[in-house]
């Protein structure tokens, strides 16, 4: 890890900040391809207000906060004072415009590499809007945080954009997306959200739908994939009893996870209980455990 370097206490008061120039949420047209090929964009001062009293209204002086990769700061200075914050960004320029902005200290460093002196409660901000970088910041963030610790990103949608990386994630954070319009920065063309997760597991999603069925569904084998997409009327019964008829007509509830199952199994729970649902209502049980096929269809 590299090891921060500041002055005076960790929280402690800081200079007077010093008059800058407005930051404005669209860089110069000379750094919009830099900004493009880094996907930084820096948060409009008005929207990190908004965003902080919605998500993190209720953190007092007992919280100690972190923005990584900061920029100039915009979520520190919209902290209340009382509230201790800390920032890390890798360019010495803009951290040194985050100090001045906010009053607060602001390390030089990358921040998946940076040393933390404290235990953050929260970690709040606008990473660069790259699937790596993100999903190594959430990484980061959960070997930081303490159970219940919280954060709270401004993200490209596309983050969430597939079933495995939101399942994944979920298996270790509660998590909860709400969309924000793109123009809250000037130039942006790419949806936008807030996400707020928070660590620990089984906590549950709010505005997400159907992507722990899609995980489950996509890790079948593909005859049964295509069952469910195109099939009539009862489609687990289909795959289910496919499955018995593949194993020779008879088969226990292992088995007949392992035949429908693809390479990659899943931990998602969904599509096997709509297979012991149907079991249930459709095949015949022969012993205890073992499952065949209904008279009518093994005749």
């Amino acid at each position: 890890m590299n090891q921060p370097a500041f002055a005076g206490d960790l929280f402690g008061a800081m200079p007077a900040p010093a008059s800058i120039e407005p930051v404005t949420s669209k860089q110069p047209a000379a750094e919009d391809d830099i900004a493009a090929e880094l996907g930084q964009w820096m948060t409009p001062a008005w929207a990190a207000e908004e965003l902080t009293s919605i998500y993190f209204g209720d953190l007092s002086a007992r919280d100690h906060v972190l923005e990584p990769s900061c920029g100039t700061g915009a979520f520190l200075a919209a902290l209340p004072e009382h509230v201790p914050a800390f920032g890390v960004e890798i360019d010495a320029a803009l951290a040194e415009q985050a100090r001045s902005r906010s009053g607060r200290p602001v390390v030089v460093g990358d921040f998946l590499a940076t040393e933390i002196p404290f235990t953050p409660t929260a970690i709040i901000g606008n990473p660069p809007f790259k699937q790596s970088l993100v999903q190594a910041f959430f990484e980061r963030a959960w070997d930081l945080l303490p159970v219940d610790g919280r954060v709270g990103f401004v993200l490209p949608c596309y983050i969430f954009q597939t079933a495995s990386v939101v399942s994944k994630l979920s298996r270790k954070w509660g998590m909860r997306q709400d969309m924000i319009p793109r123009n809250v920065f000037q130039g942006l063309h790419l949806p936008l959200c807030f996400a707020q997760l928070t660590k620990g597991a089984g906590r549950g999603m709010v505005g997400f739908t159907l992507y722990h069925e899609t995980d489950a569904v996509t890790s079948m084998r593909k005859r049964y994939r295509a069952m469910l997409d195109t099939g009539e009327k009862s489609v687990w019964a289909a795959v289910t009893l496919s499955a018995i008829e593949a194993l020779g007509g008879e088969a226990s509830l292992p088995e007949i996870y392992g035949e429908i199952d693809g390479n990659q199994p899943t931990e998602t729970p969904f599509w096997r209980e709509k297979v012991r649902q149907t079991l249930q209502r459709r095949a015949v049980q022969r012993t205890r455990g073992r499952w065949a096929l209904p008279e009518t269809l093994a005749a």
